[in-house]
């Protein structure tokens, strides 16, 4: 059974709609390890193996085995490979110049094992430049995420977005929540119920400090803090909780509502979180997750569904996504103060945009960009998002008038949006939330959302940041 996690007293995690990486192209090799796991190692053409840790880079031509461990990768065009236990995978021609200008190709080969992937740049733009072969079959993209799990057949998840599965039978196009299976090489694919299952990993300890073993999530009866942003598929209703960040101070956020929440994680993922408002319990559980990414400091994650249920009624959620991490202590954050110290922090992580426009969703599949900068001698932080949406791209900065919006190791703020694309006109507003964690506040997150009549409704997402000098980043989903 998987073991449940609780956070320790004063743990921060924020929940928002939808996560991935910032993109950086890189002359000579092709992706770099978020996190190995076991005797991972590369192969190169000519035969030779090195060992794979953290932070690895890895070129075109050579192959990832994971043997009995596991491993995630990150494309420099932004795409993201999480490989299972007794898995290889051939990286066969992978070239980006840090932009989609008809150049790019990612060309790889499953050799054995279960991969889950959320496609980057490369792809997007002409299809034929991307494909990942088997001896069964060939995958090509029309989407954004999907999982394979390959052994003498192979079976093909569409997460979200939708991918196509040829081989010399005949062609299968999967859509979201699609499942398709191929036998062998002379058998046209087709739909199945049976979804690829990737087991997730074991939980490492230490891996994000401040998680610790433990039965349920509330016995010491101390709330764990959770900002939620969310949004119930079908019903218009926007949850906008707000938590106990360091176990004193209430934060409201979007809707005003205070709730004290606790959160449940299972095989280092978010599982379920629990919240009060002062005279309703809610429950939001899981659904198909994802995964978690961490820089040892920040982890975040995403849920494409779940369910919840409140004092009133049930109901489904789509495209949940969060940041969670231990808070900067009062200590650290009254030096910052005192010190009259200005900090600047670069975008590190992020999710992949959602809007809801009271009917139908919308995927972000492009990167956002933003920066953020603290002066805690003031208390105030300012900031800037550009959040790509369909045709159109959202820019959001904030500073609240330079009004104090810092308390504790909290956060928020409140911004002007432009837009370009057919949706420059846009009269519209944003609204920020988040919490600086780590020692000397090395890291920031916030959840946000835009809204006031986009061509797509609220956007939502959540955002991962890395203070100058504090190290590097994570990755996303």
């Amino acid at each position: 059974m998987p073991r449940e996690f609780k956070l320790k007293p004063g743990v921060a995690l924020m929940a928002a709609l939808s996560a991935a990486y910032p993109l950086s192209g890189h002359a000579a090799n092709a992706a770099r390890v978020d996190f190995a796991l076991g005797d991972v190692k590369a192969l190169g053409p000519d035969g030779r193996s090195r060992s794979l840790a953290k932070g690895a880079e890895i070129a075109s031509g050579e192959t990832i085995d994971t043997g009995s461990g596991r491993a995630q990768v990150r494309f420099s065009d932004g795409a993201q490979v999480s490989l299972a236990p007794q898995t290889q995978f051939r990286i066969d021609d992978y070239q980006f110049s840090g932009k989609a200008d008809g150049s790019e190709k990612g060309f790889f080969s499953l050799l054995r094992g279960a991969m889950r992937t959320i496609t980057g740049l490369v792809g997007r733009s002409n299809r034929d430049n991307y494909k990942v072969s088997t001896t069964v079959a060939t995958i090509g993209i029309r989407g954004t995420e999907y999982s394979v799990t390959y052994g003498n057949s192979i079976n093909v998840t569409t997460g979200e977005g939708g991918v196509e599965v040829c081989n010399a039978a005949g062609c299968l196009i999967l859509n979201s929540g699609e499942t398709g299976y191929v036998p062998d090489s002379n058998t046209r694919p087709v739909l199945t119920d049976k979804k690829a299952e990737i087991p997730p990993p074991p939980v490492q300890e230490g891996q994000l400090p401040g998680f610790v073993a433990g039965n349920d999530t509330s016995g010491d009866g101390t709330p764990s803090g959770l900002a939620s942003l969310g949004l119930i598929s079908g019903s218009g209703y926007s949850i906008a909780g707000v938590g106990v960040f360091d176990g004193s101070s209430d934060w409201y956020m979007f809707d005003g509502a205070v709730h004290t929440t606790y959160a449940t994680f299972s095989n280092n993922e978010l599982a379920k979180f629990a919240a009060n408002d002062g005279s309703d319990d809610y429950l939001y559980t899981r659904g198909t997750p994802v995964g978690m990414l961490t820089d040892g400091i920040l982890g975040w994650g995403r849920w494409i569904d779940g369910t919840y249920i409140d004092g009133y009624e049930g109901g489904s959620m789509q495209h949940v996504h969060y940041v969670v991490g231990m808070p900067t202590p009062v200590s650290d954050m009254n030096a910052l103060q005192l010190g009259n110290v200005t900090a600047s922090y670069a975008l590190s992580g992020y999710t992949y945009p959602t809007a809801w426009d009271g009917s139908t969703f919308t995927i972000g599949t492009q990167p956002i960009t933003g920066s953020l900068t603290a002066n805690f001698g003031t208390s105030t932080v300012s900031g800037n998002l550009s959040v790509p949406m369909g045709a159109n791209t959202y820019s959001t900065t904030w500073d609240n008038g330079g009004s104090p919006n810092i308390a504790g190791s909290n956060f928020f703020g409140y911004g002007s949006v432009t837009s370009t694309g057919s949706d420059c006109s846009c009269s519209c507003g944003s609204s920020i939330l988040g919490f600086f964690a780590g020692a000397n506040a090395a890291r920031a997150g916030l959840v946000y959302k835009i809204y006031g009549g986009t061509d797509y409704g609220d956007i939502h997402g959540a955002a991962a940041f890395t203070k100058a000098g504090g190290g590097g980043g994570g990755g996303g989903l």
